[in-house]
């Protein structure tokens, strides 16, 4: 290293100067607000700035010195000692011991010397030293690598020293400037005290010292009586205050942070209204917590907005999830095939599209004098099972009728049946499917209802109505498609997909099905003798006795002309020969008049059953007409079982 200038002589006449701007400083670096000025000035210079204390300790250094010195094992910061630095240097080989010791002796002068160091990076750094008139020391470092003279060295380094004695002669200015801040905050002040929003200031343990005007007259409080004292955390709360907003205002005071929170707050006069609280602790410049502000804006308004945008949102979201449910519900209505069906339907989504309610629906019975219930929903116990049609308002006008909706209300008597007290509003709706009244919609709706709730009544009833129709239409053609005109027995088509599946069930669930096959003895000779329409009578009059004689689950049909056959799923050969023999009795014992003459009527039956004569329905059936001929040739008014397939398959076995 090279050593330039140990000792700098200082004019006579720039003594009382020197000495002014080195009182200054130090009193500079001894205040919190001039140190951040100082410390903004140096970081923005281009030599790297050191301030080292009169014991050796570092008091401020800029991020370019800490970038020319190259410290091994970090940085050099506020409260670093010199010592350390220089023991580092030697330790990684970057300054010799007696460099360090020569260095250390110059310090101790307290003359002004300045001294060149090569870097690792490769910089050459001219390190200027002057001494503080309290024994501390300011040090400039400069890169001269591109420097090789001598005097370019000396000017550059006296032009940074007349810069940073330019840059310590403004720490005046800023002083200044902080006193001028200092007024400010006290206009502040008054300004705070007339400001619209709400100030509250309390000390460091929360409890309130200050409250601008505009806090006071808000909540209706006087400063000396009311607050003055009191804790900032209580002095609005109230029965309605949020338990949640009040833990966060408390973990803020206690942590010492800022938090900003959303309550409702109570005035004097018990009014609530909700306010923004923003709560700002304050800290001098010592760091130590001295106060808390809190700023409050009333938002009362907001919120109503709030409150009224989420419920038209949520009004949207109503609306879609209801049309979402009525195009549901109209389809289900469109697909169902029967109206057990279709009511099973309707009870299930009138619960959902509109709850609370309760109803029903009733439709015409075969007499049409009454009304029979067809389904119902909600837990309404007093809907009447039937009622007669002049029981009802809407169907004795002839249009709909909405009790709670008129100037004068006459409650239907099938709604006051069984109830004190008809309070809930009722709709009652005539169900019209092409022009002809079928049935009726009644619902009892708690609570108020609208006009929305009217319409999806209204579209309700329109729909049940056309839903209706359709079913009635379906089974008409189902009828006209399955059922013989004659005899109202099923036909030919629908006893082969019936006893198919009959069949095919009992091979799955290994159960057996019977079959009885049936034919009129002599039915030739009704027609010879007293013409069709006997012949006719004597059909119809053997159907009646099948639907009397046999259960929901049998399947009587007419296969065309005087054959009849059974479908029996679940029934073995001992049962259906049981009822083969039921029937024919029956049939003997039946008195048919016609044209003055009695008719004599009788049957010849052949019974079989799966899986003894046959594994499909071809087999039974025509090991049930074999069996129906052995019943012809013995005589005919009896029944014979069919033979067993291993009997027909070696008939010498007989």
């Amino acid at each position: 290293m090279k050593h330039f200038d140990q000792k700098s002589e200082i004019e006579a006449t720039e003594v009382p100067e020197a000495l002014s701007v080195a009182a200054n400083l130090c009193d500079a670096l001894g205040n919190e607000a001039h140190r951040a000025v100082i410390q903004l000035v140096i970081d923005n210079l281009e030599p790297g700035v050191i301030f080292w204390g009169p014991d050796g300790t570092c008091e401020m250094i800029s991020q370019r010195a800490n970038d020319m010195i190259e410290a091994p094992d970090g940085m050099v910061e506020p409260g670093s000692l010199r010592d350390d630095l220089f023991r580092r240097l030697v330790d990684k080989g970057l300054l010799t011991q007696e460099a360090s010791d020569d260095i250390r002796d110059l310090y101790g002068s307290g003359d002004h010397f300045t001294r060149q160091r090569n870097t690792t990076s490769g910089q050459r750094i001219m390190v200027n030293v002057r001494a503080r008139f309290d024994g501390g020391h300011v040090v400039t470092m400069s890169d001269v690598s591109d420097f090789r003279q001598t005097d370019e060295i000396l000017l550059a380094a006296r032009a940074q020293t007349e810069q940073m004695e330019a840059e310590l002669a403004r720490l005046n200015d800023e002083k200044k400037k902080v006193e001028a801040r200092q007024e400010e905050l006290l206009r502040l002040s008054l300004v705070a005290a007339h400001a619209k929003d709400l100030i509250l200031i309390s000390d460091a343990t929360n409890r309130i010292v200050w409250a601008n005007e505009a806090f006071r007259r808000h909540n209706g409080l006087d400063l000396e009586m009311d607050l003055i004292g009191k804790s900032g955390r209580d002095v609005l709360t109230g029965e309605q205050s949020d338990p949640a907003a009040l833990q966060k205002v408390d973990e803020a005071v206690r942590n010492r942070q800022t938090t900003i929170v959303e309550m409702v707050c109570h005035k004097r006069s018990g009014e609530t209204y909700w306010m923004e609280q923003e709560i700002i602790p304050v800290f001098n410049t010592r760091g130590e917590h001295t106060n808390f502000i809190l700023v409050g804006r009333d938002i009362s308004e907001r919120k109503k907005a709030e409150v009224a945008a989420n419920e038209a949102r949520r009004f949207e979201q109503a609306k879609r999830a209801e049309s979402k449910l009525l195009s549901e519900f109209n389809e289900w209505l469109q697909s169902s095939d029967t109206l057990g069906e279709l009511f099973n339907v309707v009870s299930l989504f009138l619960a959902k599209l509109l709850p609370g309610s309760s109803g029903a629906v009733y439709t015409y019975g075969a007499s049409r004098d009454v009304l029979e219930l067809a389904c119902g929903w909600g837990e309404d116990g007093d809907t009447v099972r039937d009622l007669e049609p002049a029981d009802c308002w809407a169907l004795r006008r002839g249009r709909s009728y909405f009790f709670g909706e008129n100037t004068v209300d006459i409650a239907c008597n099938h709604v006051k049946a069984g109830r004190d007290a008809v309070t809930d509003h009722h709709y009652c709706l005539p169900i019209i499917a092409h022009g002809d009244t079928v049935g009726l919609l009644t619902t009892a709706v708690k609570g108020n209802a609208g006009q929305d709730t009217q319409k999806l009544v209204n579209f309700c009833a329109e729909h049940i109505s056309l839903a209706i129709a359709n079913v009635k239409l379906r089974e008409q053609l189902r009828e006209q498609s399955t059922r013989d005109p004659l005899t109202g027995l099923y036909n030919r088509r629908y006893f082969l997909d019936a006893a198919k599946r009959a069949i095919g069930r009992s091979a799955k669930q290994s159960r057996p099905s019977a079959l009885i096959s049936i034919d009129v003895d002599h039915f030739k000779s009704f027609n010879d003798t007293y013409g069709h329409e006997a012949g006719d009578a004597v059909l119809k009059g053997l159907a009646a006795v099948l639907k009397r004689l046999f259960r929901d689950t049998d399947v009587p049909c007419r296969l065309g002309g005087e054959e009849f056959v059974i479908i029996m799923p679940g029934a073995g050969s001992d049962r259906a020969e049981e009822r083969a023999e039921d029937l024919r009795r029956a049939v003997e014992e039946m008195e048919m008049r016609y044209s003055g003459e009695t008719l004599k009527v009788t049957i010849s039956a052949g019974v079989s059953a799966f899986p003894d004569h046959g594994d499909n329905l071809t087999d039974l059936m025509e090991a049930a007409d074999r069996a129906l001929y052995r019943a012809k040739d013995a005589g005919r008014n009896c029944f014979m079982l069919a033979e067993a397939a291993a009997t027909l398959a070696n008939p010498g076995k007989r």
